[in-house]
């Protein structure tokens, strides 16, 4: 089935407290940082210049959530782990694109640019 969209979901919440704490982690401890997502598609402040037009180019639309926001818009996803990024199939329904655990082998976001075209290549393979 066709994938529509791409939903990305970042390892933290969109409180305000959750958000200076996921900052001053970020900064202090970068080592034990929980969201990969963040770390590799994100400078101290912005997005990546370089992760933007990516997206851009990519063939199919992108959304982006905060994991509190994320299970608000798509509460049956409660039980995943984050980060991760989920794609949206043509009749609406969404299955894991890149889980939580293979974030841990992609390390840079040049590796994240890479799956994400060569995992969307095998998408729309004919089966």
């Amino acid at each position: 089935m066709a994938i529509t969209k791409l939903h990305f979901v970042y390892n933290v919440d969109a409180t305000p407290q959750a958000l200076v704490k996921d900052f001053v982690h970020r900064i202090t401890d970068p080592e034990t940082y929980p969201c990969k997502l963040c770390d590799i598609t994100y400078g101290r402040f912005v997005k990546k210049p370089g992760w933007q037009l990516f997206l851009w180019s990519l063939p199919v639309k992108s959304a982006f959530y905060t994991r509190d926001r994320f299970l608000k818009a798509w509460p049956q996803q409660t039980g995943q782990t984050f980060p991760a990024v989920f794609a949206e199939q043509a009749d609406g329904s969404l299955r894991t694109f890149i889980g939580a655990g293979e974030f841990v082998a992609i390390p840079t976001l040049e590796a994240l640019k890479q799956e994400v075209h060569a995992r969307l290549a095998l998408a729309a393979r004919p089966s």
